[in-house]
């Protein structure tokens, strides 16, 4: 499996020895763990020239093996600096502690001291890698599935994230997509298919904007790569200025292999009442193995299909139970 996939959580960890285990990893690689305010920490380690800057959940790590952030593998791998913002709770790193953090660290230089310096994150922490971005002109950047704002001027159609509607959108680093403009280059990846977000991702514009898709990736686009095992080749693809449309979509194909890319995307057809698709996409899944959801939609489909009157995909039939669909069928 690629080593930048989804382990398998056990238990979470305790916020104490969630702590414990941040202050290890700061400690061993020179770093620095900062609280700042009451809802987000910061933990900083030194690597080569080159700082990835991402966002992630606290909650989220603490289901994760060991509890360390995703860009640790990034750390050992590829001997990056890294900076990691973590939030307790969805605040959308709206915090005026964080814009004077990063008010400091632009005044003191510290981007200045980098080859380069790429933001990252997934949703709420793509819209804050968009956000924070400006304080490091020149900066690459990557957001997964990212959301402007919640600004309700801005981004009327965002019906979503009730509990988020008191926080204030409209001050400082409020609309990430106004951030980026002084960014070298920004890798956006989004899936078309889902309105609300592609709505998002439209008002993110300039020349120096890569639109990369990832039609039916689901509600977690983030996860999904992750889980495909994929999400540390394509940050390292762009911070390294070699991500392409056509390199991305050579990696994405690999999600035709994932079982939650799959369990989604037979989830959606369920609700389309597309039959031949539906065979198809059963029938395909059958052919790596025996999958009971599979079977079921296979024989439901070919059985509308028959009542409609239209012929079933080339080499398709029902299958019985254990009944399993050979390569080359």
């Amino acid at each position: 499996m690629p080593d930048d996939s989804l382990a398998s959580a056990g238990p979470a960890l305790s916020r104490t020895d969630h702590r414990a285990a941040l202050e290890a990893a700061a400690a061993g690689r020179d770093g620095e763990l900062r609280a700042l305010g009451d809802d987000h920490m910061v933990l900083r380690r030194s690597g080569n020239d080159t700082l990835l800057v991402s966002f992630e959940d606290l909650d989220q790590l603490r289901q994760t093996p060991g509890g360390l952030p995703w860009s640790t593998k990034l750390l050992r791998k590829r001997r990056w600096s890294t900076l990691t913002v973590m939030c307790d709770g969805r605040t959308w790193f709206r915090d005026p502690a964080l814009y004077a953090y990063f008010d400091q660290l632009t005044d003191d230089g510290v981007f200045d001291d980098y080859a380069r310096v790429i933001f990252a994150g997934g949703g709420i922490g793509a819209y804050a890698a968009g956000a924070y971005s400006v304080a490091a002109p020149g900066a690459i950047v990557c957001l997964v599935q990212p959301y402007a704002t919640l600004d309700r001027e801005v981004a009327p159609w965002e019906g979503r994230f009730r509990s988020s509607r008191a926080l204030d959108f409209t001050s400082r680093y409020g609309n990430a997509a106004q951030m980026i403009e002084a960014a070298a280059q920004v890798y956006l990846i989004t899936d078309p298919t889902r309105a609300a977000d592609a709505m998002h991702a439209s008002l993110f514009q300039g020349d120096h904007v890569l639109r990369l898709n990832t039609p039916h990736a689901g509600e977690d686009i983030w996860a999904r790569l992750r889980e495909i095992g994929i999400l540390d080749r394509v940050v390292a693809m762009a911070g390294n200025g070699q991500l392409t449309r056509a390199g991305f979509a050579e990696l994405w194909r690999r999600r035709r292999h994932d079982p939650g890319y799959q369990a989604g995307l037979m989830r959606k057809l369920d609700g389309m009442n597309r039959p031949w698709l539906t065979a198809l996409l059963a029938g395909y899944i059958l052919r790596n193995g025996e999958n009971a959801a599979a079977r079921r939609r296979l024989n439901d489909a070919l059985v509308r299909l028959e009542e409609q009157g239209h012929a079933a995909p080339a080499g398709l039939s029902l299958r019985p139970r254990g009944a399993m669909l050979l390569a080359g069928e």
